[in-house]
């Protein structure tokens, strides 16, 4: 068994010799800085900015408390998760740091029969080791860049609580952000300064509060426009992270499950496409040599059957005529060598990805 190294997006790989503790370890990533000022920007917009414009009367304090229930649950978690250590119990109790003398040439991966020759640890069976982190994490889903550190088994649902949160608060900034800005088109010396979208003005008419700051009109509707186009951003990449992870969740895969899965798609796909220019070409000049080609195929006869497997399931499709031809393209996959099986009859074809020891196995 061997698992290999993944880290879904780029990010800075700490010195040799050392791991990553969480999130705050350094060095911290770029893109993780501007979520935090992101976040950062929204929440005090929302409490210094968009509430004290609010007329004084109990739709104010209405809307700091509702404001409240989701910001506050989200600090809270957020703490915890970028401060929680997710790797592997026996790299967190080891005291010293990941070997520095690994070599490829005598390991092909990481890991192999779940031992670690990174971390000089036994792991689990979902463990992976993160080079970002530099160490094994627990039932590995995903290295996020927005955090800087690793999603896996023991702050996954940490994870999803968070996303939630962050998609209810967006939306409600925006909301919020939205109606204020409609809002401050409203005369107030009018009539329809009786409108439930009319806003008091927090010093005096025609002025307004930017951070608890006296500002213009025209500052104020800028600023609320801005608000409300950065938290709609947020909601909508939020929002589809969550959907995708709730997907995953449904049908039992692992953020790291689905990219090997699209990985292995592409490269059957593109495989499947050379096999049939190949085999066009073979159809029209027989003699011609497939030696030039890059895969290596095994031409193999079988009588009555043929065995299909996908994954763990195996079909079998009477034959009744001719004996079927059999080839297979050797694939090299980063867990696991597979093997892509192609079987030509005289009235179809019929392509079937299976394991290399099951193609040897003669199934």
């Amino acid at each position: 068994m061997a698992i290999t190294i993944i880290s879904c997006g780029p990010t800075s790989t700490p010195t040799i010799g050392e791991r990553r503790t969480n999130a705050y370890t350094l060095p911290l990533h770029y893109v993780q800085i501007i979520a935090i000022l992101v976040l950062f920007f929204l929440i005090s917009m929302n409490y210094l900015t968009l509430c004290v414009n609010i007329p004084i009367h109990p739709w104010q304090w209405l809307n700091i408390v509702f404001s409240s229930l989701f910001i506050l649950p989200f600090f809270i978690v957020f703490i915890i998760l970028t401060y929680m250590d997710p790797a592997e119990d026996g790299v967190i109790c080891k005291s010293r740091g990941p070997r520095t003398d690994f070599d490829r040439r005598q390991h092909s991966h990481v890991i192999t029969d779940l031992y670690c020759h990174v971390c000089d640890v036994h792991v689990t069976e979902k463990a992976k080791h993160c080079s970002s982190c530099n160490k094994c994490i627990y039932s590995f889903d995903h290295h996020c860049i927005w955090l800087n550190t690793c999603i896996g088994g023991k702050n996954y649902r940490l994870f999803l609580l968070m996303l939630t949160l962050i998609v209810i608060g967006t939306l409600f900034i925006f909301l919020n952000s939205l109606l204020q800005f409609i809002g401050s088109f409203q005369d107030v010396s009018s009539s329809s300064s009786s409108s439930s979208l009319s806003l008091k003005p927090y010093y005096g008419s025609d002025q307004y509060a930017i951070l608890m700051i006296p500002s213009s009109k025209v500052a104020f509707q800028v600023i609320t426009a801005f608000v409300a186009l950065i938290s709609i951003v947020a909601w909508g990449l939020t929002g589809y992270l969550l959907v995708f992870h709730i997907y995953l969740c449904y049908y039992g895969f692992s953020t790291y499950d689905y990219v090997v899965n699209q990985r292995l798609n592409q490269t059957v796909d593109q495989t499947l496409s050379q096999f049939n220019q190949l085999n066009q070409n073979h159809r029209n000049d027989p003699l011609s040599s497939t030696k030039q080609s890059k895969f290596s195929f095994q031409k193999r006869n079988k009588t009555n059957q043929i065995a299909v497997n996908q994954e763990n399931d195996i079909v079998d499709h009477s034959k009744q005529d001719h004996n079927p031809q059999i080839f297979t393209i050797e694939e090299n996959c980063r867990d696991s060598s597979r093997r892509l099986q192609v079987c030509q009859s005289s009235n179809e074809e019929a392509y079937v990805l299976k394991g290399a020891s099951q193609i040897d196995n003669g199934y």
